[in-house]
């Protein structure tokens, strides 16, 4: 395999990459790609650009919020899944007060597009307004800070973890507060909210993935209760009702994972981790775009070792041509395989890497082949990882 890491001097503080400040990256047709990152002194998310070969560029305007999750590439641009304050819900009772733990904000996730230049052409709030202690409130709280994106080419899917608030039995005036997802659809072009998707998912909902594969949007979440499963929602249109597939339902959510999620013709690739016998492993499974049972999986018998104090995770992205890229973390540091798009059979690996990647990072494709990731250890730099899919690009 062909493995880079390359630092890169943002300055300024950067937050380290956790499932609340992770540092993401846009790959662009032209080689080039956008980093994004939570820097800590305002907070503010602050932006540049990269040029093919991973050094850093021109730096952009930025976004005003606290955290940003997740980037994607659009005609003349960028769109952003950003967490920021929202002082229209506030609540005294729940929101950064002595009576709850001292990152609870009330805040609300923005889809944010901005142009070529990094300017911002539209905000669109996808929570709720109502105040965070009022029956039906839906907004992020303190814990559960996760978003992903992916387009038909018309609209743009957001799908993230979300609270909501519900009236507390028996107690007049109180609400419980509970940890879901929510899927919501903009408008790719105008930034509008469009129809479809749903208020509340999965719940509690551990992490999510999304992907579109020219046909059918895919949405995956790690349930702990309603269900106690992993679960998989493929809509033909935004505004279709989801087929919904689950799978290992009843098990403990300490011991399984999700993966990478990556569209393919006629359905998806999903990875995850399960416990079977007593062990971690890593299985691999096409997910056709019909039908009500679970496929076969693949187990990754290269794949030994996986780290078992949750949460672990799984990564995967397309890889060059016809190919899939995994990965898993043993003793620490990141192993990736390469296995065949068609099949799932290992093509090549396992390779032990020093390349660092957070716990609840996404690998991306780049229009090349290559799959890249971004990474902050905290401070005044960030590090680019690439593993090329031919050879990696001179510099």
């Amino acid at each position: 395999m062909r493995l880079r890491s390359t630092t890169v001097a943002v300055g300024g503080n950067a937050a380290a990459s956790d499932e609340y400040t992770p540092a993401v990256i846009a790959p662009q047709s032209d080689g080039s790609a956008w980093l994004a990152w939570t820097d800590k002194t305002g907070p503010a998310i602050k932006m540049a650009t990269l040029s093919a070969t991973d050094t850093l560029g021109a730096a952009l305007p930025g976004v005003a919020g606290l955290e940003v999750h997740a980037m994607l590439p659009t005609p003349g641009g960028v769109a952003l899944a950003v967490m920021a304050n929202d002082p229209d819900i506030y609540s005294a009772k729940y929101c950064q007060s002595s009576a709850t733990p001292g990152n609870a904000v009330c805040g609300k996730m923005d889809l944010v597009r901005l142009d070529a230049l990094g300017n911002t052409l539209t905000r669109t709030t996808l929570t709720k307004k109502g105040n965070a202690d009022s029956v039906g409130a839906q907004f992020i709280w303190w814990y559960g800070h996760t978003a992903r994106l992916a387009t038909d080419g018309t609209a743009i899917g957001v799908y993230y973890r979300s609270a909501m608030s519900t009236q507390r039995p028996g107690v007049a005036g109180e609400v419980d507060i509970h940890a879901g997802d929510t899927f919501k659809f903009v408008d790719a072009a105008s930034g509008s909210l469009l129809s479809g998707g749903w208020d509340w998912g999965c719940s509690h909902s551990w992490s999510v993935r999304l992907a579109h594969n020219g046909k059918q949007w895919a949405a995956g979440c790690h349930g702990d209760a309603y269900p106690n499963a992993m679960q998989l929602a493929r809509l033909s249109t935004r505004t279709a009702a989801p087929s919904s597939l689950q799978w290992l339902g009843g098990s403990d959510p300490t011991q399984r994972a999700l993966g990478g999620l990556v569209p393919v013709n006629g359905g998806h690739w999903i990875s995850y981790v399960e416990t079977v016998n007593g062990r971690l492993t890593l299985q691999l499974a096409k997910v056709p775009e019909s039908g009500g049972t679970w496929p076969a999986a693949t187990t990754i018998a290269a794949a030994t070792d996986i780290d078992g104090t949750y949460p672990f995770r799984p990564y995967m992205a397309a890889y060059g041509t016809g190919k899939l890229l995994l990965g898993w973390k043993s003793v620490g540091k990141l192993v990736l395989a390469v296995a065949d798009a068609t099949t799932g059979a290992v093509l090549e690996g396992p390779v032990t890497t020093t390349l660092p990647i957070d716990t609840f990072q996404d690998m991306t494709t780049t229009p090349s082949g290559d799959v890249v990731w971004a990474y902050s250890p905290g401070g005044s730099t960030l590090r680019v990882q690439r593993v090329a899919a031919c050879r990696l690009p001179a510099r």
